[in-house]
């Protein structure tokens, strides 16, 4: 369901993608040491964002090195290290990859969820033990989905994704060193609302017509073809109009413009992207 929120690379300054990269790189090194090499695959672009906003309002930014990674190790490259944005990041990616696991354990792929659950368990329970509020949140969201799931057609299920994405960036809001914490508390479960509820509907329209021919529950399959991609536009454009003005609330020490351009034409361009049936492109 992830690797929606990303940035409109060709409209960023080198420097500015440069320092991306460098928090994508960051939040995999982050699970590595974590939770170890394996569970480097669960690094997205969508807790990439978290990271990053995290580390734009926090008064200390993180360590900057240079290093080879596992799929480059000669290659040296920069990595933003050391930074309690960067480990919560790691931490809400194994949460949510091992709770979105044993969902799909249940649901619509119980061989794969099997396989993927059993790989993340004891990275899922460590990172549960770190956040158990937040953790038994995200249990409780996705249990709630699955329920859902086994009714009728409901594009509200997208408010229930939108509150699992809420609870997340609340927590985020008490973790990092910030001079306006009150602000952050108030507004950072907002944007993690509005921002669940476009990556739910941007995955359902994505997934609308395998859904369709494997008979998959999809909360797009209330309406037709035509209508699904009316419906879906319009509920995108919303909530991107809503992430951006959320955004535009807050105090960033750095990285203003990476935080704009996701907000403002990554967001839309993956929109379009979709909509029209185009695959997207790499980062």
């Amino acid at each position: 369901m992830f690797g929606y929120v990303r940035p409109e690379k060709e409209l960023l300054l080198m420097r500015d993608f440069s320092r991306y990269r460098s928090i994508y790189c960051g939040l995999c090194k982050a699970i590595k040491l974590r939770y170890g090499n394996l569970q480097r695959s669960v690094v997205t672009y969508d807790m990439t964002f978290l990271a990053l906003l995290l580390l734009a309002l926090s008064l200390e930014d993180s360590e900057m090195v240079r290093e080879g990674c596992v799929l480059n190790p000669i290659q040296k490259k920069a990595i933003s290290k050391n930074h309690a944005a960067l480990d919560f990041a790691a931490d809400a990616s194994i949460l949510l990859a091992y709770y979105s696991a044993l969902d799909n354990a249940q649901d619509e792929r119980p061989f794969v969820g099997q396989m993927q659950s059993l790989l993340l368990r004891r990275s899922g329970k460590k990172a549960g033990r770190q956040y158990p509020e937040l953790s038994a949140k995200i249990e409780a969201s996705l249990k709630n989905l699955n329920e859902m799931e086994k009714g009728d057609y409901d594009p509200a299920a997208a408010n229930v994704f939108g509150q699992l994405l809420s609870d997340l960036f609340a927590t985020g809001a008490e973790i990092v060193d910030v001079p306006e914490r009150e602000l952050l508390i108030r507004v950072l479960p907002d944007v993690g609302f509005a921002l669940g509820k476009w990556v739910y509907l941007m995955d359902a329209f994505d997934d609308r017509e395998d859904d369709l021919h494997n008979k998959q529950w999809n909360p797009l399959l209330k309406f037709s073809e035509e209508d699904s991609r009316i419906f879906a536009e319009e509920q995108l454009k919303e909530n991107e109009e809503e992430v951006d003005r959320l955004l535009a609330l807050l105090p960033y020490q750095r990285d203003g413009a990476i935080i704009g351009n996701i907000a403002t034409i990554g967001l839309a361009k993956t929109r379009e992207r979709i909509l029209a049936g185009i695959e997207l492109p790499r980062v």
